[in-house]
This record gives C-alpha cells, sequence and structure tokens, in this order.
C-alpha cells in the first residue's frame, strides 16, 4: 500500500498527506475522549494546534514559492524580450 500511494503521491503531497491523516487521526481521539471525560489535555490541545500551524505554514511557503518562481519566470522572460546591446 505505501509503493501505491509513492506512485499515486509525489513526496510533497505524501508528506502532506501524512500530516493531514495525523491531524485527524488525534482530532478524532480527542474528541472521543472529551465525549467520554469532558476534558481536553493541555498537551493534546498543543498537539492539535501545532498540526494546525504546520498545515497553515506549508501553505504559506507554497505561496511564496509559486510567486517567486512566477516572478522569476515574467524577469526572465522580460529580459529575453529586451533588445540586447553589444
Amino acid at each position: 500500500m505505501k509503493q501505491m500511494l509513492r506512485q499515486c503521491l509525489s513526496m510533497d503531497e505524501y508528506r502532506i498527506s501524512a500530516i493531514i491523516v495525523g491531524f485527524f487521526i488525534t482530532l478524532g481521539v480527542t474528541m472521543y475522549k472529551y465525549a467520554v471525560t469532558g476534558i481536553i489535555d493541555e498537551t493534546v490541545s498543543n498537539l492539535l494546534l501545532t498540526f494546525i500551524y504546520i498545515i497553515a505554514a506549508i501553505q504559506v511557503t507554497n505561496h511564496v514559492k509559486e510567486y517567486a518562481v512566477f516572478k522569476n519566470t515574467a524577469h526572465l522572460q522580460r529580459r529575453e524580450d529586451s533588445p540586447q546591446k553589444d
């Protein structure tokens, strides 16, 4: 199964998917413990917040990377289009 996931997803998507699966597993266990005991442990709460921060940071860095690549491509295109001086 692991091999199938690697073939279907790139390594970046595979790592992000593992983070998201871990988040949902932790969230499910937390909801169950809250339903049974009525208390959310501070450690688990911090873990959930850490998962949220990681997912948000990955999204932000992907947008920054796409912007930087777009700007670099546009800059190189302008350099190629401009007349060269000898």
